[in-house]
């Protein structure tokens, strides 16, 4: 089949609740689970967003206490938290169209592979645009593919496959990834971070170390704000401020710099590398 009919398929499985091997995702209690399906019009580059809202804590409170707010965050799933806090401008959005709360939203992107769609090197980069724009990603596969032996390098892939069974609108769940992917780039141990310091001569005090190291982790916090929150932006909510009064204070520093790296500096560590590089000889690393 093509892939209209096998998304038109998995839409009827996801509203019926005809997904086998489901211990992951909440499609089957249409009583806990509020389900929203939106095309691929809706977040572009996707073939199928489902959004799922959470009925059993969704409740019309108007009147919280500040005690009552605190607890009720505290309690929330840590990739919730982080999601809500790095990708806030979707969760608004949605938030404000379907009038829910944003703790309740879960966003579940899928890409849908039909018998007659070929497995190529766009494959990667979708899963990978999935994960930085939701954190997740979810892959459909037909019938070939699901019998096919490259199932077993696909399930290597960090996304939860779901095949179809070649019956109705069956599906079965054929390898979860139960990871919703919050962590940066910036993962350089402690320990091994105040050696560099120590052996560059920026610094040997343990406080002016650990700000060093807690101010790159907060501009990379605000880097990758930056990319989720403009990367599916609508042109009409362009304006909306998605960093809190501390980030702008913070970036507001950058503006006292009176030197920062400069193109021709990096020129000039590239060409001293390369030149330093003719001196080694094949057997050195021998």
């Amino acid at each position: 089949m093509n892939q209209l009919e096998l998304k038109q398929l998995f839409k009827s499985s996801v509203k019926n609740g005809h997904i086998n091997n489901n211990h992951l995702l909440p499609f089957l209690n249409s009583q806990t689970h509020e389900i929203k399906i939106k095309e691929e019009g809706y977040f572009r580059n996707f073939d199928l967003v489902i959004a799922l809202i959470n009925k059993e804590t969704k409740q019309n409170k108007t009147n919280y206490s500040a005690k009552q707010m605190k607890y009720e965050y505290l309690d929330l799933e840590y990739d919730i938290q982080h999601n809500i806090l790095m990708r806030s401008q979707q969760f608004i959005e949605f938030s404000k169209k379907e009038k829910c709360k944003i703790e309740n939203i879960t966003f579940i992107p899928v890409e849908i592979k039909s018998d007659n769609d070929v497995l190529d090197e766009r494959l990667p980069n979708q899963i990978l645009n999935a994960i930085l724009t939701f954190g997740r990603s979810y892959l459909v596969i037909d019938k070939k593919y699901v019998l096919n032996r490259n199932l077993q390098i696909l399930k290597l892939l960090p996304t939860t496959i779901i095949g179809y069974s070649g019956k109705g609108d069956y599906f079965e769940i054929l390898s979860i990834f139960n990871r919703c992917i919050t962590n940066g780039i910036f993962t350089i141990p402690k320990r091994s971070f105040m050696k560099l310091l120590i052996n560059n001569n920026i610094t040997s005090k343990i406080s002016d170390m650990v700000r060093i190291y807690y101010s790159l982790i907060t501009l990379e916090r605000i880097n990758q704000k930056l990319v989720f929150n403009y990367l599916f932006r609508s042109e009409e909510n362009l304006a909306i401020n998605f960093l809190v009064n501390e980030e702008i204070d913070f970036l507001n520093q950058f503006c006292n710099f009176s030197r920062l790296p400069s193109e021709k500096t990096n020129k000039k560590q590239i060409k001293k590398l390369i030149k330093n590089s003719r001196n080694y000889l094949i057997t050195d690393f021998l």
